[in-house]
């Protein structure tokens, strides 16, 4: 072959080595293959008695394409070892990689640093080579010999191998190599911080503290005080967790990413008031940010302040970003503010995303608090024929379910349970609402079957045990039986007040009444509803206490004039 036709041929053949690159590059194989835009040098001459380069060439991109990765590692690692050319060598480590032929990857590497010791790349690359194959000590060795070659040993070298080493999955020699370095560069803050933060990765909370507390003890890192607070809410020190980064924003009040940490942080922990004024903050330094627009939205909508929810969240609208989202919050705003027909005009808005389903939902169980039953009825049939999904489906049909329920149309929410129960068979929430629903008209053995149903696949379904408990324990004579569900409910969730209520319930009807009083007292402390407080006042009305009793109730009346169960039980007293 003619030295000019060689030329071609490799001109040919770089063309092809780029597409090759770029199909190496979607394999999640690995960030070594990254695309490689070099030029390889035309060779001078082919040794006749050799096997021709340009040809070896040709076969390994071929095999390359055409995902014969054996063949491509062969070829390229030959020529890699026979030809003075770096590029090469790099290309085969590569192609070694992508084929998982570590053996052949560290061979060519080290061609690679032979050829061009001064690149470093070099080096990382067969340190994370080393990693995989599980030897620490010599992933190690190369490390070291990158950090070493700069002049001065600074912060940047540090955060380059934490990119490198994060994105290794052999964690047990990641952690080792990072310990090495940390412990080896122990007076540079960013060594200790290399390891604080992969240590934190693989969740090792006490180790990651030693090490971030010792990288901050040299310098103040802001990314070490954000994962530091993460550590020690893992460690079950959430207020300290907080105190650390208050600190921290404290010292340096105009770093911005230092309080965006902070402020996520008060979220987590639910403390809402105080993330929403650091959240402001940093709205003032970014007015148009939209994420923090809408944060502020839905951190003012927590706290009912809804003029400044719908502020931020008109103007996150304005912003152009994230519309869906906007839309449906501000739906929410006005549904708060019982302002139906302006929360049903901004959920119509929502025409994308994964808020326009629930938004559609919510519209149509607003026009049926107007009283337009029929017309949600309309919507949420229209919804469940455009529907593909079974999750979707249940969703609508419990909404039509309840819809017609709030409209004391019973029997018809029945025939909508029992239709979609033909079409997802044995679905736990469509049990559940049905049994319900079949008490409200008196069929008691509906609900029964339908929570014993459920009871058989799910034992310790506490909901279902509270209605079936709290059921037989008001309506029937079985209260043994009740108190049986509804112990067992409350220990699988013993915070939950409708169950500390219902357990409260069935005490009183076996007649002890102090422990009545106590879990009925508990379970209105955390939750201000209508039938706890009837269930209290009864209780202490037959124990001789009518006076708190009358105040019990009369403060329940005050927030809801209409309550059926309190004006139900004063009605059987006759207070009313």
């Amino acid at each position: 072959m003619s030295f000019n036709l060689t030329k071609t041929l490799l001109v040919i053949l770089f063309s092809s080595l780029m597409a090759g690159c770029s199909t190496l590059g979607p394999r999640s194989n690995d960030y070594l293959l990254g695309r490689q835009d070099v030029t390889i040098n035309p060779l001078d001459a082919a040794d006749a008695e050799q096997e021709d380069p340009a040809y070896q060439l040709m076969v390994a991109e071929m095999a390359v394409n055409t995902g014969q990765t054996e063949l491509a590692v062969s070829n390229y690692l030959s020529l890699a070892l026979n030809l003075e050319d770096p590029k090469i060598a790099e290309r085969a480590v590569r192609v070694a990689v992508y084929g998982n032929d570590m053996n052949a990857a560290l061979m060519a590497a080290e061609r690679w640093i032979e050829l061009d010791p001064e690149r470093l790349e070099s080096r990382q690359i067969i340190a994370a080579i080393f990693i995989r194959l599980g030897d620490d000590e010599q992933a190690f060795t190369y490390l070291k010999q990158v950090i070493d070659s700069h002049s001065e040993i600074n912060d940047q070298i540090f955060v380059s191998l934490l990119a490198v080493l994060a994105r290794e999955k052999n964690t047990e020699t990641v952690l080792k190599v990072s310990k090495r370095i940390a412990d080896e560069y122990c007076g540079y803050a960013y060594a200790y911080y290399l390891h604080g933060s992969l240590a934190s990765r693989s969740e090792l909370a006490e180790e990651s503290l030693d090490y971030l507390d010792n990288a901050l003890e040299i310098k103040d890192i802001p990314d070490a005080h954000a994962i530091r607070a993460k550590m020690l809410i893992k460690l079950g020190k959430r207020e300290e967790a907080v105190v650390s980064l208050r600190r921290a924003v404290s010292v340096q009040p105009n770093n911005k990413q230092l309080r965006l940490a902070y402020a996520r942080l008060l979220v987590d922990v639910k403390e809402y008031e105080r993330a929403r004024v650091e959240f402001e903050k940093l709205h003032l330094l970014a007015p148009n940010d939209a994420d923090l627009l809408y944060t502020l939205g839905l951190l003012s909508l927590e706290a009912q302040r809804f003029d400044d929810a719908e502020k931020y969240l008109t103007s996150l609208l304005a912003t152009g970003k994230r519309r869906g989202e906007a839309q449906y919050y501000l739906g929410r705003i006005h549904e708060s503010r019982n302002q139906y027909e302006q929360a049903v005009e901004w959920y119509s808005r929502v025409q994308s995303g994964e808020y326009r389903f629930d938004a559609q939902i919510r519209s149509a169980n607003l026009l049926a608090t107007q009283g337009n039953t029929d017309g949600a009825i309309a919507q949420l049939k229209k919804m469940a024929d455009n529907s593909q999904s079974k999750a979707s489906l249940v969703r609508i049909y419990l909404a039509k379910g309840e819809v017609l329920n709030q409209a004391k149309r019973h029997h018809e929410a029945i025939d909508v349970y029992n239709q979609a129960l033909l079409v997802i068979p044995g679905n736990t929430d469509l049990l559940y609402a049905r049994g319900l629903t079949g008490e409200k008209v008196g069929n008691l053995q509906m609900l029964e079957d339908d929570m014993l149903t459920i009871l058989e696949t799910e034992p310790d379904n506490a909901h279902a045990l509270n209605a079936l408990g709290f059921t037989l324990a008001d309506q029937t004579n079985r209260i043994e039986e009740a108190y049986q569900y509804l112990k067992k409910a409350i220990e699988i969730m013993p915070d939950d007040p409708a169950i500390i209520d219902s357990y409260g319930w069935v005490n009183y009807r076996l007649g002890n009444y102090k422990e009545a009083i106590r879990l009925l007292r508990k379970a209105l402390s955390q939750m201000e509803d209508g039938e706890i407080a009837a269930h209290l006042g009864e209780v202490l009305w037959v124990t001789g206490q009518q006076q708190e009793a009358i105040n019990v109730w009369n403060k329940a009346l005050e927030k809801s004039p209409e309550d059926p169960f309190v004006l139900e039980t004063m009605q059987r007293f006759n207070l009313r």
